[in-house]
């Protein structure tokens, strides 16, 4: 019978510990969070556990073993996500997919609430007047032949929207400048 007692006091113990630890620390660093709306933009940074200047190895470990590395890309397109680094293995940009063919769409929302049914207007309202604008016509050889490309680039914020026929593609991430 004391048996007994003693093991599911141990249980009872070890449970309780884990518990405290899990109030501890073992959230997410600030502003990085995963949200009801999915993964939380924060321009010049990243997303929860996939941030600018993480290695390659960080990426797969913290964020996904399932990242594929091509021609200085890795690539994750059951996220809508992919990322470029440089020649030492570092990510200088991230990529979030909303509407790219064989990509899923990415699921989350900027800081300022800017996500997949986000208007060019509401970026204007949410992030002000951009860097440089651009308006162009995707290539036979793009991922949307002949639909209107419009970019907002928020250089000194570190994030560029991409529209196809008025429907947010894209968000950029990449260091500000």
């Amino acid at each position: 019978m004391k048996t007994n007692k003693t093991r599911i006091h141990r249980i009872r113990t070890v449970l309780f510990a884990f518990f405290c630890l899990s109030l501890a620390g073992c959230s997410p660093s600030p502003g990085l969070e995963k949200t009801e709306q999915g993964y939380l933009i924060t321009p010049g940074v990243g997303i929860e556990n996939l941030s600018l200047n993480d290695s390659i190895q960080h990426a797969r470990t913290h964020f996904s073993p399932h990242f594929v590395t091509k021609d200085g890309y890795l690539l994750l397109p059951s996220k809508g996500i992919d990322t470029a680094y440089d020649v030492n293995g570092k990510i200088k940009t991230i990529f979030l997919y909303y509407r790219l063919p064989e990509y899923t769409t990415f699921y989350g929302k900027t800081d300022k609430g800017i996500g997949k049914d986000s208007s060019v207007e509401e970026v204007y309202a949410a992030y002000g007047v951009p860097t440089a604008e651009s308006d162009s016509v995707i290539s036979a050889f793009g991922a949307l032949p002949g639909a209107q490309e419009h970019s907002m680039d928020y250089e000194h914020q570190g994030i560029t929207f991409t529209f196809w026929d008025n429907r947010l593609a894209d968000i950029r991430i990449f260091p500000s400048r």
